[in-house]
């Protein structure tokens, strides 16, 4: 997220993850607790959680809905119901993803207003940040609580990683 040209660190603490010998599910630790996320069974998982291309997309539907939302409110515009559908596809040669992306209003909007709300949707912040460059700097590190790109933090309770451990039978 960069407000007035700064760059800025999105998040106070990091998302992590985890994964158990032999499975496929991963703990993601976020601020709001623990997500589980899988393959599908077609990828050798057992598909108890969003997949990693399903996780992002959902980012982007959320962004969008709530950023439409955000600016409806504030033009107090009597748009009550937003649908989003999305989807992508992937070629290899040049390797390419493109993303498709529906918005449905469930009240009549005017020419005026769906230019605009189609301008916002395109600029939503996740919607940005997946179309603009994206630099990805990876470490290795000999310590579990070394912080990304921060360097170590004290230890945190993973509480997620006890809900394997706790419930093996439904995973």
């Amino acid at each position: 997220m960069i407000r007035n040209k700064e760059t800025i660190r999105l998040f106070a603490k990091d998302i992590t993850g985890d994964i158990i010998k032999d499975r496929q599910e991963v703990v993601v630790n976020l601020r709001t607790g623990p997500l589980i996320m899988d393959e599908p069974s077609f990828n050798g998982g057992k598909d108890l959680g969003p997949d990693p291309f399903s996780a992002i997309l959902s980012g982007l539907v959320t962004c969008t809905l709530t950023t439409l939302r955000m600016y409806i409110r504030r033009k107090e515009w009597d748009i009550f119901d937003i649908h989003v559908s999305i989807n992508m596809q992937q070629s290899r040669e040049p390797f390419r993803t493109q993303i498709f992306r529906t918005i449905f209003f469930g009240q009549p909007v005017t020419e005026q207003q769906r230019e605009r709300l189609l301008y916002i949707a395109k600029n939503c912040p996740v919607a940005r940040l997946l179309q603009g460059e994206i630099l990805i700097d990876t470490d290795l590190s000999d310590q579990k609580n070394t912080r990304a790109g921060l360097g170590t933090y004290p230890q945190v309770d993973h509480e997620a990683t006890a809900v394997i451990q706790d419930y093996p039978e439904q995973l």
